[in-house]
């Protein structure tokens, strides 16, 4: 009996992690242009944008542990709001459940610095 109910578990997290991974190789196919913001943590629906002191890094917004949407900063770390997970500033997991650092996408700024343009991914 046991051993059937971690089968089932098993897939579903395997088909949950293809899923929301599926999501995310989307995300990175497409040109998004962001404004700048001067806040040290800005939230959009699919990325995080941190900007230190004019250093920029754009994450993605969706949990490793499950792709819920992080959308809370707090006593600077990125906290989700499903299972209370949490990434510093860099991405990486710091807290658990999730163990996977947030993705981090390759982006350059406009020539008059007001936005950030979110690179797809070179296939």
């Amino acid at each position: 009996m046991h051993l059937a109910a971690a089968g089932v578990a098993a897939s579903f997290f395997y088909f949950w992690d293809r899923i929301t991974g599926n999501r995310m190789a989307a995300m990175v196919q497409r040109k998004v242009v962001l404004p700048v913001s001067r806040r040290l943590v800005t939230f959009y629906a699919d990325y995080i944008v941190v900007n230190r002191k004019g250093k920029i890094r754009v994450l993605s917004s969706h949990c490793t542990h499950l792709g819920c949407i992080i959308n809370k900063a707090e006593n600077g770390k990125l906290v989700c709001p499903c299972h209370g997970s949490e990434f510093d500033l860099k991405g990486d997991a710091v807290k658990g459940p999730a163990y996977k650092p947030l993705k981090s996408f390759p982006f350059k700024k406009s020539a008059d610095d007001r936005h950030i343009i979110v690179q797809p991914a070179k296939t």
